[in-house]
C-alpha cells in the first residue's frame, strides 16, 4: 500500500491531512518534534481507519534533519509515495527587531525540508503548505513571509526538474483557526476581520486544507504541478 509522509502531523492541519489520506487508502508516517503524545493519538486514529501508521521524531529546523528524516522514512516505509511538507515555524517580529538567527531559523524550517525531502525521496506527488504572507505584507511576518516565498519558488523548480515522475504543488490557505495562530499578534481581531471579509461566509478549516491536499495528490490532478493553490474562500480578493 502507498505511504504518505506528513511533517508536522500532530498539528491541526497535519492531523486532518493524516486522517484524510488514511481514508483515501494511504499508510501514514507523521513527524513531530515536541508533541509526541499528540502525534501518537493521530497515529492511533489512522490505525482505526485500517491503515498503518508510524511516528517519526524530527527537529526539522536543524541542518541535516530533513536528510535524516528521509532515511528514517525509507527504513520505516520503504517507498514514500506522497510527501506533505506541513511543519512550520518562524520568528514573528517587525523587521527592526530581526537578526540573522531569526532569518536562518524561519528559512530553514519552512523552506529547506521540502527541497531535501522531495529530492531524496522522489515521491509521486508532494504538497507544501504556504501562506498569504508569501505575496502580501502581514504584520510582524517579514522573515516567515520570505521563507514562504522561497517555498513557493522551490515548488516551481522541483516541479520542472523532477518531472514527469514527481508532481509538486503548494497550498496557500487563508486564515485558519488553529493552535498555531495563538502565536500571532491580535489573533482574535485577525479571525474576526477574516470571517467578516471572506465571501464564502466562513473561515477555512483544517479539513478544507486536507481535502485540497487529497485532490492535489490524486490522479484527478495529474496535470497540476508547480502551482500554488489559493484556498481562502475569496478572502484575498477583498483584502
Amino acid at each position: 500500500m502507498p505511504w504518505a509522509l506528513v511533517t508536522g502531523g500532530s498539528g491541526d492541519i497535519g492531523r486532518a491531512t493524516c486522517l484524510r489520506l488514511a481514508r483515501d487508502g494511504y499508510d501514514v508516517a507523521l513527524t513531530t518534534f515536541r508533541n509526541v503524545e499528540s502525534a501518537e493519538e493521530v497515529a492511533d486514529k489512522v490505525r482505526a481507519e485500517g491503515r498503518q501508521a508510524v511516528v517519526l521524531r524530527s527537529h526539522l529546523g536543524k541542518a541535516g534533519a530533513a536528510d535524516a528524516l528521509a532515511e528514517a522514512a525509507i527504513e520505516a516505509c520503504g517507498t514514500v509515495d506522497v510527501v506533505i511538507s506541513n511543519a512550520a515555524s518562524g520568528v514573528l517580529k517587525p523587521v527592526g527587531e530581526l537578526d540573522e538567527r531569526a532569518f536562518d531559523w524561519s528559512m530553514g524550517i519552512n523552506a529547506r525540508p521540502l527541497l531535501m525531502l522531495v529530492a531524496k525521496l522522489r515521491p509521486r506527488a508532494a504538497v507544501a503548505m504556504s501562506s498569504p504572507g508569501s505575496t502580501r505584507v502581514l504584520p510582524a511576518y517579514a522573515v516567515v513571509g520570505a521563507s514562504k516565498a522561497a517555498l513557493e519558488s522551490l515548488v516551481r523548480y522541483l516541479a520542472v526538474e523532477l518531472a514527469p515522475s514527481t508532481r509538486v504543488n503548494a497550498i496557500s490557505a487563508g486564515v485558519v483557526d488553529t493552535r498555531a495562530l495563538t502565536h500571532f499578534p491580535d489573533r482574535e481581531g485577525m479571525l474576526a476581520d477574516a470571517e467578516k471579509r471572506t465571501p464564502a461566509g466562513r473561515l477555512v478549516t483544517p479539513e478544507d486544507v486536507a481535502n485540497a491536499v487529497a485532490w492535489l495528490v490524486s490522479p484527478e490532478a495529474a496535470m497540476v504541478t508547480g502551482h500554488t493553490l489559493v484556498l481562502d474562500g475569496g478572502w484575498s480578493l477583498t483584502a
